[in-house]
């Protein structure tokens, strides 16, 4: 097997809109660079790419774009193209903004498809013969269950640090990361590091790769001619927020507009704890077969969450929003933004559709498989896939080759909170993806 590396700068422009809440902000200065990086995989007969961006969506148009280019200049199959986003919450804005009337401008956009297209292409022009091992450890501490049960019985999605009426967390954080170690002849080793928490700790209107971008830089920094790229994974109920923490944690943080603590800090704090676990396991990892490359890809269809029995209501709480009215609603904080985004959610399905495609990837290395899907699934959908998997090590990724947003697992509609409340996705949404997956891990055996 042959592997090769690359990464392209892509920061937007000054005054260009960030992607990532519900409120408008410009970019008013770099924090750190954000970048296209890919690995290339040769076995001689079939290449493979594994490419990650460091934005925080895209709609499809913009997947289907990245992979025509790279498909063209590289030769490759499409189904060959594995790309994950990072889903920093202080990148620009690609196309039309999610939550917003703002756009990217079209040279931005035109020279954000090229930089994807070159970084594939430098990156096969970078293959070395490469022995493929992995390793698995453990980042403690910094990844929580942001849907709680409140003390009413309620559910609320990331309801303030040090809340006394938070009563359990909905769940378990997977804290595992995964390392992947190219050992290339005659090259600089590689680094695969996977793990799956929410990058939203920085905020503001300063361009920042967030945590992710901070474990590369931790760790290219520690091991001088390692290069490194982060594949974000199952994250769609994680993030940083530790609802009671300590005061060297409540130390580096400033609370947000929307009740949740952020810094440059903390991004740099969790980049080297989760770097930290990779430095703890990269001497003693154990080789795998990489002889040969395959892939799939498929399709399957997820129910729409359309509640015309809400419309009227959820027509007036948009057109105060949209107005700059917030002030007339009886809402605050991560309450306010969760009840915005569910009324935008019923306004804008109304008339449907009945379901939205999403596409499910798995590039296949020896032993090894990265598999991907759109959006952002919850953290236990991840566990039921990896269970599934029959593979030696299988590296799961949200955000990756479909555009989509939460995909929640169905007891949390029942049970309410952000997430499942701004879900454009129905209930049922997690057998299919687990059923599909399942499928795809199939072909590939």
């Amino acid at each position: 097997m042959k592997t090769g590396f690359s990464k392209v700068c892509i920061n937007p422009p000054y005054g260009a809109p960030i992607c990532g809440y519900y409120e408008e902000r410009l970019v008013k200065g770099i924090a750190d660079d954000l970048f296209v990086r890919t690995i290339a995989f040769d076995d001689g007969e079939k290449k493979a790419v594994v490419i990650t961006v460091d934005v925080c969506e895209l709609s499809q148009k913009y997947f289907d774009s990245m992979k025509d280019a790279v498909a063209s200049a590289c030769d490759i199959p499409r189904e060959a193209i594995f790309i994950n986003l990072s889903h920093t919450h202080t990148g620009p804005v690609i196309g039309k903004d999610f939550a917003s009337e703002l756009r990217s401008s079209d040279a931005y956009d035109e020279f954000f498809i090229t930089s994807v297209r070159d970084a594939a292409v430098y990156a096969i022009a970078d293959l070395k013969e490469t022995e493929i091992e992995t390793a698995c450890g453990q980042a403690k501490g910094i990844s929580f269950i942001r849907r709680y049960r409140m003390r009413d019985g309620s559910v609320a999605t990331n309801p303030g640090v040090g809340n006394p009426d938070i009563d359990h967390a909905l769940g378990t954080p997977n804290e595992t990361v995964k390392l992947v170690k190219l050992v290339r002849k005659g090259g600089e080793d590689i680094f695969i590091v996977s793990f799956g928490t929410h990058p939203d700790s920085v905020g503001g209107e300063y361009i920042s790769a967030d945590y992710p971008g901070y474990v590369c830089s931790t760790l290219e920094t520690a091991l001088p001619g390692t290069k490194c790229m982060f594949l974000q994974g199952f994250q769609g109920d994680v993030n940083h927020v530790n609802p009671a923490p300590t005061s060297g944690e409540s130390a580096i943080s400033a609370i947000d507009f929307d009740s949740v603590p952020r810094s440059l800090a903390h991004a740099k704090h969790m980049g080297r704890i989760i770097a930290g676990a990779v430095l703890a396991i990269c001497s003693i990892t154990e080789k795998i077969n990489a002889d040969k490359i395959s892939y799939a890809f498929s399709r399957v269809d997820l129910p729409s969450h359309q509640e015309n029995d809400k419309l009227e209501e959820a027509k007036r709480i948009w057109t105060l929003h949209e107005n700059g009215r917030d002030d007339e609603l009886p809402y605050k904080e991560m309450e306010l933004t969760t009840v915005v985004a569910e009324a935008k959610r019923i306004v804008k399905l109304q008339n449907g559709p009945e379901s939205f495609p999403f596409y499910l990837s798995a590039v296949k290395i020896g032993e090894l498989v990265f598999a991907g899907i759109g959006g952002e699934p919850f953290t236990e959908i991840g566990n039921r896939i990896a269970n599934a998997s029959p593979f030696k090590e299988t590296i799961l990724c949200a955000l990756t080759n479909t555009s989509g947003g939460y995909i929640p697992t169905t007891q949390a509609y029942s049970e309410g909170g952000y997430e499942a409340r701004s879900s454009s996705l129905a209930p049922g949404g997690d057998d299919i993806i687990v059923e599909g997956m399942t499928k795809l891990f199939d072909e590939l055996k």
